[in-house]
């Protein structure tokens, strides 16, 4: 047998239905792997082992190559026996045979040596592969949605063989998983980095008010706790459903915090200014007081709610009842989730309507709430209003007693989007079911909300819609004792 290098990594063989099915398995268990807060690692192996299973393969190995000259890593292990040769060929094989002739770019083509022992590729590590019994290889590219080769996945055979044209299209089908769980890691890597520079300028800021800088501190140091293990991860960090919606959320009450005390910094310098001419004003000062009081209360409020959405989000990730307790009123809660909102949807024309009794006071989980608002809301913002179409959401809260004398809040929220149809309804809670990937849609957003519906607040959520009548969520959950 000869090597064969295929060009081409565009396949239309038809899979057969079991390892269709075996191969779904594996890519969701991989997403949920890495959305119930695994590590990147754990969902690359079980996709490796779903390809070792379907190709009869020994060894199947995902290589990441970090843009640097020569500089390749191995990730997703299936076995520990392999790691020598592994080793091996990173040394020898893949910049040598894998690589553009800019050595720093991976090449998109797929190479199958139907026999190592005939392959000049392999000469020098024929050793190492008969040591482990490995006589077949085939290395494919991993591509991202631009286009780049961002990864390769080797699978080894301890027979000499040529995959067939099925097998080499699970290949691809694992490839393609193996890029998405790449991209989605990286993507989120950069997006934390930046609320990073963010978080440090907030910190330069805070310094001179004594009261609020305990408040950052303390929100600082509990996000930090979380970060500083993504940040060791690097791309392979497991940047799944609580950390984006962390970094997404928290980023509101810690931006309108900066704000304001951005505020207060160039008032201080405006009155210190005229103090030093002698030209302050009784007026100017006390409105001065006034306004300081006011951006204060707001950098305390607002890094209150960053404390609670950080616990309310780890609390999230283990799956367990959130503890964070508290008796709040819901009317002006409600109010203040929507404030937060205000910044992201400046540029949206949609109206809100809350029909709360103003002196309704609950027991429950705060945190828990305001995420499941958040996400309600740009879920309708995201998928149920076309642009430039003025959206109406209604928000009821109401507290009612059930046949066995039990305390429930009902909240309804409805909008008059474009509505859903039964199939959608039907899958809308499942992870990663999106009708608008191809405009930044994860498919997480329900999924999340039902997460906290059933496990935290531990109610029910229903759904009623139709194409064209808007949407209608009818959520239920007990009052809760703190």
């Amino acid at each position: 047998m000869h090597s064969l290098q295929l060009v081409s990594s565009n396949l239309n063989t038809k899979i057969s239905t079991a390892s269709q099915r075996f191969l779904d398995h594996a890519r969701v268990s991989a997403m949920e792997e890495i959305l119930n807060g695994g590590l990147l690692d754990q969902g690359i192996t079980k996709i490796a082992l779903c390809l070792e299973k379907i190709t009869e393969a020994s060894l199947c190995q995902v290589i990441l190559h970090t843009g640097q000259h020569q500089r390749f890593r191995a990730i997703g292990a299936t076995s520990g026996l392999y790691t020598d040769f592994i080793k091996s060929c990173i040394k020898d094989y893949y910049a040598q045979n894998h690589l553009e002739d800019d050595e720093l770019t991976l090449k998109k083509s797929l190479l199958i040596d139907g026999d190592l022992s005939q392959s000049a590729a392999w000469f020098g590590l024929l050793e190492s592969a008969e040591k482990h019994d490995i006589h077949a290889s085939c290395t494919l590219p991993v591509v991202n949605s631009v286009g780049m080769t961002i990864a390769l996945i080797s699978v080894f055979f301890n027979k000499k063989t040529v995959p067939s044209s099925e097998k080499l299209a699970v290949l691809q089908q694992g490839a393609r998983t193996v890029a998405a769980l790449l991209t989605h890691a990286k993507s989120k890597t950069l997006e934390l980095r930046k609320h990073v520079n963010l978080h440090e300028q907030l910190e330069t800021r805070q310094i001179a008010l004594d009261e609020s800088n305990t408040l950052v501190k303390k929100a600082l140091a509990q996000r930090t706790e979380v970060q500083s293990q993504l940040i060791e991860l690097e791309s392979m960090a497991a940047l799944g459903t609580m950390m984006s919606s962390l970094t997404h959320e928290v980023n509101t009450p810690l931006g309108v915090a900066l704000t304001a005390s951005t505020y207060l910094s160039d008032m201080q310098k405006v009155v210190q200014h005229k103090l030093s001419n002698d030209n302050l004003k009784k007026s100017e000062l006390t409105d001065y007081f006034h306004d300081a009081a006011e951006a204060s209360e707001i950098i305390a409020r607002n890094l209150s709610r960053a404390d609670i959405l950080i616990k309310t989000f780890k609390q999230l990730s283990l799956d367990q009842h959130s503890q964070d307790i508290r008796s709040f009123n819901i009317c002006d809660y409600v109010s203040e989730v929507l404030l937060s909102l205000k910044p992201r949807l400046k540029s949206r024309p949609h109206k809100f309507c809350l029909d709360i009794p103003t002196d309704l006071k609950i027991t429950s989980n705060a945190g828990a709430i305001s995420q499941l608002l958040i996400n309600l809301i740009l879920n309708s913002v995201q998928h149920a209003f076309p642009l430039g179409m003025t959206g109406h959401i209604n928000i009821k809260v109401r507290l009612f007693t059930t046949d066995s004398q039990e305390p429930k809040i009902q909240l309804d929220y409805t909008d008059n989007g474009i509505g859903m149809s039964e199939a959608t309804i039907e899958n809308i809670y499942k992870p990663f079911f999106t009708l608008a990937r191809d405009s930044g849609g994860t498919g997480l957003g329900m999924h999340i909300c039902n997460n906290i519906v059933m496990k935290v607040l531990r109610g029910n959520i229903d759904c009623k819609s139709s194409l064209g009548k808007g949407v209608h969520f009818c959520i239920q959950f007990p009052l809760q004792n703190e």
